[in-house]
């Protein structure tokens, strides 16, 4: 028992030490342009930047919420069902209520998307 507890220490120091050293790597090398104004200025296409960052996030959530459900929890069910007969009742009823949870999501995107379109 200790030594599942040991590997599992073990592999999130890992999962933590590999993307801190990498980004810190990337940090350390990164060619720095401070000096010039243009070069620092975030790339979109060569024009200005118009609006907010927030637009953009707002823009992909439909499609998140319809890749949610279609593409993770459909992952899950798979798995669950091939050891049914080895669960309990409880988490049925909890996959049940993922799947319930993953149509919400689906539609909800699916009528944003609609919406924008004007369908």
């Amino acid at each position: 028992m200790l030594y599942n507890y040991l590997a599992l220490l073990v592999f999130a120091l890992i999962a933590i030490f590999v993307p801190a050293s990498l980004l810190a790597t990337a940090k350390l090398f990164r060619h720095r342009t401070r000096d010039n104004a243009v070069k620092a200025a975030p790339y979109e296409s060569a024009e200005a930047t118009i609006g907010k960052n927030r637009d953009v996030i707002n823009e992909y959530l439909p499609f998140f919420m319809l890749f949610l459900p279609f593409e993770v929890v459909a992952i899950v069910l798979l798995i669950w069902s091939s050891v049914l007969r080895q669960v309990s009742y409880t988490s049925g009823i909890l996959v049940v209520g993922l799947a319930l949870v993953a149509a919400a999501f689906s539609l909800t995107g699916y009528l944003i998307i609609r919406g924008k379109d004007g369908g």
